[in-house]
């Protein structure tokens, strides 16, 4: 997917969800460093995706040695779209890439409604996909 649809810090967790949803199931805990070592991610990046997504309610964290980070949620009820809006800005209004003063000030651009469709069939893909292919025993 493009860069277009959603930046790197969503892809990383993306990959760290996905991961998690892998070992989902059987009350596995893994470690930050577990999960960027499993996807090859920067360690100090994934720890930064894993607050956020637990402040946001879809991983659970438990510190200490024992602790670590799983699915809050059952992966069929996790979406790439929770995931991406947590980093992205998810208004719907992708900026013309003509400048400020096409789309909304006179006729639209020449591209506008290609724009448009693009900016439909990446929200439906985001909407549309959850996590559950990744759960082993279920691919």
């Amino acid at each position: 997917m493009s860069s277009f649809v959603y930046g790197k810090m969503s892809q990383y967790a993306v990959s760290a969800v996905s991961y998690l949803a892998e070992h989902h199931g059987g009350g596995a805990m893994l470690s930050s460093a577990q999960i960027a070592e499993g996807r090859s991610l920067p360690k100090p990046v994934v720890a930064k995706i894993l607050t956020t997504l637990s402040a946001a309610g879809i991983i659970r964290g438990i510190p200490g040695p024992n602790g670590g980070y799983a699915l809050a949620r059952n992966p069929s009820d996790i979406t790439l779209l929770d995931i991406v809006e947590q980093f992205e800005n998810t208004d719907g209004a992708i900026p013309c890439p003509l400048g400020p003063d096409w789309c909304g000030n006179g006729p639209q651009c020449p591209v506008h409604d290609k724009i448009e469709a693009l900016r439909m069939s990446a929200d439906s893909l985001l909407r549309g996909s959850n996590f559950d292919g990744f759960v082993k025993g279920r691919a």
